[in-house]
């Protein structure tokens, strides 16, 4: 057994050495972190498990109790219905006796003293009946069952119920109003005597409220039901199940007024006339404006849904605190045992045999070493990639870099040759026609000499291109009149424009100073805006170059009325490689490298150059500035 634990260690110690597992394990064990503890990790875990199945059995609870809520929502609309049929019957049984005493013979012709007989006798087999009233059409009194023909009428009638009938011919309800006879409060029911096609008569019973509350009265409460209620058309209180001698008479709340007037049915939570919050239940009264209400108390209806929420939470909540409690208590063994594997690893980093007791786990010393083995690895892999990455970077930029300075001094070095050779090109063809007088042919053969030396200076400054991109280009400076310069370039680009037939205009200030520079750049940078401005130029138009003195400053302008600058391209204008229009197919030529050389130069020199343009078609101005001697 010894000897197995020794072979053990070995192993151990060499893997060690091979794959210094001691830079990766762990520093040594503080108490002061901010971790939490194994066991409040296992209390996390139990609470995050048993969380989701109490959230579940809340939200079942929670489902259950809306449908048990949804169903007794359904009962007492199921009630209200029942209660506004019922009180349909009593209201159609009553228009059906009206109409049956509307069919008499008497009252067919018109013997109204036979009629109003008929009508007591009627009246008195009727106990709800206060009285039985006979009306015309325009509203006219003409008999009460309840007085003598000759005594006066003095019944007030109800007139929003009559206006109906007239209306629609139909029978129907009126609504709550005073009453006679000893009785508080009546309510009308009206048919119509209809006599040939014509409205002849209506005939009207007035019936006490106590009708509909014995209706009422009568039917078998829905369970925790508080009371039902009867209104009429306007919302006011025909009959109620509780407290009737308070409210009948009166309107019922704001809110259930607007319920009614605005749905023949429904379900909504309200407050009762005695201040009790309660669920309300309504239904018309097929026919009528009145309707049926039924009311049950908000506990009694939610009650159910609290118990059962109730007790879903504390169950959860004790589930969870004696969960907690477990698993705090068994996790103790497992975080001792885990901070054993801690120890035997920091002493096996420093070189000293682990210290493994009965209460350790191997598998998670080993996982340990493990992922401190295969984590140096994936670190030592990534530094090699990173590295090999960065290598290749730095490669390709320095390729494209040398790509780009390639490209880049082959343009220039096209553009710089092709300057100088356009006049010695013509010139020499206008020598060779014979057509040149001496003193033309002497000015032919001065511009080709002069071009020929320029020619040859710019091959000598061929290897100076490069120190051009990079800023470094050695300058012959010398005091030099601009005036000459320019005058000298025009001749360069002369041919050109009487080519095109372009006029250039120039107006230079004699009195300009000198300024230090080196006389060849400076023609160049004068040449390239000249040659750009006759480039883009039409036929007969004008060149004009102007030389003023602003300040310690030397002003050359250079103006065209030309092709001119897209305000979006005029703030490239001056990069390398640069045209306003790229494509193979496009109208005018160049490598776009001028502007950018004359700027290039003109920096060089401390001076500024600028373009200005108003857009496409409406010309543009070049405006160098260069620093004037001092006298």
């Amino acid at each position: 057994m010894v000897d197995k634990k020794a072979g053990r260690t070995g192993i151990l110690d060499a893997l060690v050495k091979r794959f210094a597992l001691t830079n990766l394990l762990p520093a040594p064990i503080s108490s002061g972190g901010q971790a939490l503890s194994l066991r409040w990790y296992l209390v996390l875990l139990v609470a995050g498990t048993l969380l989701p199945v109490v959230l579940f059995a809340g939200a079942v609870v929670l489902r259950l109790s809306n449908q048990e809520q949804a169903a007794s929502e359904r009962l007492m609309l199921r009630e209200a219905r029942n209660l506004a049929s019922t009180v349909e019957d009593e209201f159609s049984s009553t228009t059906r006796t009206l109409q049956a005493l509307a069919a008499s013979e008497q009252l067919y012709q018109g013997d109204l003293e036979s009629f109003h007989n008929e009508a007591k006798r009627l009246t008195a087999t009727q106990i709800t009946w206060l009285t039985t009233i006979l009306l015309s059409p325009e509203g006219r009194e003409l008999l009460n069952s309840g007085h003598s023909l000759s005594r006066p009428l003095s019944y007030t009638h109800e007139s929003e119920s009559l206006a109906r009938l007239i209306e629609t011919r139909q029978p129907t309800v009126g609504d709550l109003g005073p009453g006679q006879l000893g009785h508080d409060f009546a309510f009308p029911v009206r048919v119509p005597v209809i006599q040939d096609g014509d409205l002849r008569y209506i005939l009207t019973a007035i019936i006490t409220p106590e009708t509909l509350a014995k209706v009422v009265g009568a039917r078998l409460p829905v369970d925790g039901e508080w009371t039902r209620t009867i209104v009429d058309g306007r919302g006011v209180v025909v009959a109620r199940t509780r407290n009737p001698e308070r409210f009948v008479g009166k309107p019922g709340t704001p809110s259930f007024i607007q319920h009614i007037g605005a749905a023949n049915e429904g379900v909504y939570r309200d407050t009762t006339l005695e201040g009790m919050k309660v669920y309300v239940a309504f239904s018309r009264v097929q026919d009528t404006p009145w309707t049926a209400a039924v009311t049950v108390p908000v506990n009694v209806v939610q009650s159910p849904v609290r118990r059962a929420m109730w007790l879903v939470i504390g169950s959860g909540l004790a589930l969870l605190l004696v969960s907690g409690l477990g698993a705090f208590l068994l996790s103790r063994p497992i975080s001792r045992s885990i901070t054993k594997a801690a120890l035997a690893a920091q002493a096996l980093a420093n070189g000293e045999p682990p210290q493994v007791s009965t209460l350790s786990i191997r598998e998670i010393v080993l996982l340990g070493q493990s992922l401190e083995f295969a984590a140096n690895l994936l670190s030592q892999r990534e530094r090699e990639r990173a590295e090999h990455l960065m290598r290749a970077e730095a490669a390709r930029e320095e390729a494209e870099a040398a790509n780009r300075i390639k490209d880049e001094f082959l343009a220039v070095l096209s553009h710089e040759l092709r300057t100088p050779l356009n006049p010695i090109v013509g010139w020499s063809s206008l020598l060779r026609s014979g057509r040149l007088d001496a003193e033309k042919t002497a000015f032919a053969l001065e511009a080709i000499e002069r071009n020929a030396k320029l020619q040859t200076q710019l091959i000598e400054d061929l290897l100076d291109v490069t120190r051009i991109m990079q800023g470094k280009l050695n300058f012959k400076k010398v005091p030099v009149s601009l005036a000459s310069i320019i005058e000298a370039a025009i001749e360069t680009v002369r041919l050109t424009a009487e080519a095109k037939s372009i006029r250039i205009q120039a107006d230079l200030d004699p009195a300009v100073g000198l300024v230090l520079g080196d006389p060849t750049r400076l023609q160049q940078v004068i040449w390239n805006l000249l040659s750009n401005a006759v480039k883009f130029s039409k036929e007969g138009e004008q060149v004009d170059v102007n030389l003023l003195r602003i300040g310690s400053q030397a002003q050359i302008q250079v103006s065209d009325t030309g092709k001119g600058i897209h305000p979006n391209f005029i703030a490239h204008i001056f990069e390398y490689f640069r045209q306003e229009d790229g494509t193979t197919t496009r109208k005018f030529g160049g490598l776009g490298l001028g502007l950018a050389i004359a700027r290039n130069l003109v920096e060089m020199h401390g001076g500024t150059i600028q373009a200005e343009s108003l857009g496409e078609g409406q010309g543009a101005t070049f405006t160098v500035r260069l620093p004037l001697l001092e006298s």
